[in-house]
């Protein structure tokens, strides 16, 4: 008999240890279907699976949209290479500091990201206003160009 007295108190503190294991277990596991149901708002939304579908679904959409973007974004880059993108900007007075005109004449280039575009150039006199344009590539001008306009593409350039 005293061996059945040690077994049954060994047992006991077994089943002892097994229940405190169970009750942490428990509090555990409502803790844990407490923060999913924080997370997921079952009782509006339906089954944890169905809301869990539909997030996984959102987020195959967003990935499709941003490859989308991605595409859009190469194109755009590619056109913005052949937009203006540089400009030079220089007001003059092309008849001397004692002519009345004052700095009404300009010339403005206006060039994409390969130096190319064109150069504006206005000049006003008491007789009226010429405008001539010049084209440029890779920063130059087959045709002559006044200091004023070289000084605009060479601003341009820089930028």
């Amino acid at each position: 008999m005293p061996n059945t007295n040690i077994i049954i108190i060994i047992l006991a503190a077994f089943v002892a240890v097994l229940m405190l294991w169970v009750i942490f277990l428990t509090y555990r596991q409502n803790k844990m279907y407490k923060r999913i149901g924080e997370l997921f708002d079952t009782s509006k939304n339906g089954d944890v699976y169905e809301i869990l579908k539909k997030y996984l679904d959102g987020t195959k959409e967003v990935g499709n949209y941003a490859k989308k973007l991605q595409i859009e974004m190469v194109k755009m880059s590619k056109k913005m290479q052949s937009s203006i993108q540089r400009i030079g900007f220089i007001r003059y007075n092309p008849f001397g500091k004692n002519d009345t005109g004052g700095n009404q004449s300009f010339s403005i280039a206006l060039l994409d990201n390969d130096k190319n575009g064109f150069v504006l150039t206005s000049m006003h006199a008491r007789e009226g206003t010429r405008v001539y344009a010049k084209q440029v590539r890779n920063g130059a001008s087959q045709n002559t160009l006044s200091k004023e306009e070289e000084e605009a593409i060479q601003k341009a350039a820089k930028e």
